[in-house]
């Protein structure tokens, strides 16, 4: 490990949970895609390759990315906003449907799709990080804030939400978040998510109406619906159901224990026990000690994220690092709220853990950014130390 140090920089911590999760993802993933094998029809040596090869080169691009200077991103902050919401309007015209939603835009000359809402999450955050540094004099002033902070947000929310509800309250969530660590004020705050919650009820309406323009809104009241129904048809709830049972198998009592890594019986039955469901099938395998690991990891990840942050030189830094933090352990707690029935069913990968495809790529890529934070730090304190010993030095 120590010779590993030597050629990465930024927090050790960070490295070292992210190897983790990643070697975690590798061995689950393998043990939880028996039905994606019956169903694709294809091999396990094939899907196990693939997510290794994907995963791999996730952790290339998170090498490569905790290199480049943080100052490059907030130059670079305005286009990767442009080009995302280029990128989801693309999706709403040519993306490929997945669960009846199109989310996915294929990728030229390779045999890869990726969420566009993926990208757009992590361009937004690098955007607002820089505008509310640069807007900070003028947050008093409705209409600069409108322009450049809360009318950006707005957009990229109302481009997923057509195809996924769950990522576009991610991304008001993760804003809100980033806004009242910069004290932003409360004033517009306020107006921002009532106008947000009158523009979604007004659509709701306009989709009773005309079902074509939100024709994924009658999934989402009937998922509500069967949240806190009890007279709910078994076989409309045969995902959650078997997700339930599988964490209540791998609960550990006097007359039961978890059925051990590759023994799960549940995972042959929930459609996504590899994604969306993971949390349901690692605890039937793993039981709780190993749930209550995989919670252990993600807030100490969460936690270095946000020391990471409030140790940045600038405030850039210090928002860009702990909404990235926010990002990763909103989506990891909605994967466990979701197995558990503590929340409508929606899709959510685990960060590194999932079979998540090209999804682990932009997390790698947002692990490389709060990496490159933390490694310029790590430079900055390297010289001042090599500073005050050659001062000392000089005075005696």
């Amino acid at each position: 490990m120590k010779e590993f140090f030597k050629y990465v920089g930024g927090d050790r911590n960070i490295w070292v949970l992210a190897i983790l999760l990643g070697l975690i993802s590798i061995v689950s993933v393998f043990s939880f895609i028996p039905i994606l094998v019956k169903v694709k029809g294809l091999s396990y040596s094939y899907l196990f390759f693939k997510h290794t090869f994907l995963l791999v080169l996730g952790f290339g691009l998170m090498f490569a990315v905790h290199f480049i200077p943080v100052r490059i991103f907030s130059r670079m902050s305005k286009i990767l906003l442009i080009v995302s919401i280029i990128l989801l309007v693309l999706t709403m015209l040519i993306g490929e449907s997945v669960n009846g939603a199109d989310r996915w835009l294929k990728i030229p000359f390779v045999p890869f799709s990726f969420q566009t809402s993926d990208f757009a999450k992590l361009a937004l955050i690098i955007y607002l990080s820089r505008q509310l540094v640069k807007r900070k004099a003028e947050f008093n002033n409705l209409k600069v804030v409108a322009r450049y902070i809360i009318l950006p947000i707005a957009l990229v929310m109302f481009l997923i939400l057509p195809s996924n509800l769950s990522t576009a309250l991610l991304v008001g969530g993760i804003a809100f978040v980033m806004l009242v660590l910069a004290n932003f004020p409360w004033k517009w705050i306020a107006l921002s998510i009532g106008g947000a919650a009158l523009g979604f009820v007004l659509l709701l309406m306009i989709a009773g109406v005309a079902p074509d323009v939100l024709p994924r809104a009658e999934t989402w009241r009937l998922r509500i619906v069967r949240m806190f129904s009890d007279d709910v048809d078994p076989k409309e709830e045969i995902q959650i159901n078997n997700a339930l049972t599988a964490v209540k198998q791998g609960a550990i009592t006097f007359n039961n224990a978890p059925a051990g890594p590759g023994n799960g019986v549940l995972k042959h039955y929930i459609p996504e026990a590899y994604a969306d469901f993971y949390f349901a099938a690692l605890v039937e395998e793993g039981g709780l000690p190993m749930a209550i690991i995989i919670i252990m990891l993600y807030m100490w990840l969460f936690f270095r994220f946000i020391k990471t942050g409030l140790s940045a030189k600038d405030n850039f830094a210090t928002y860009m690092a702990i909404g990235i933090g926010v990002m990763v352990m909103s989506q990891a707690m909605v994967n466990m709220m979701v197995s558990t029935k503590l929340m409508p069913v929606t899709g959510q990968n685990m960060p590194l853990l999932s079979m998540g495809g090209t999804s682990a790529w932009f997390t790698c890529i947002a692990f490389g950014i709060v990496l490159g934070i933390s490694r310029e730090q790590n430079k900055t304190e390297e010289k001042n130390n090599k500073d005050a010993n050659v001062l000392e030095e000089s005075n005696n």
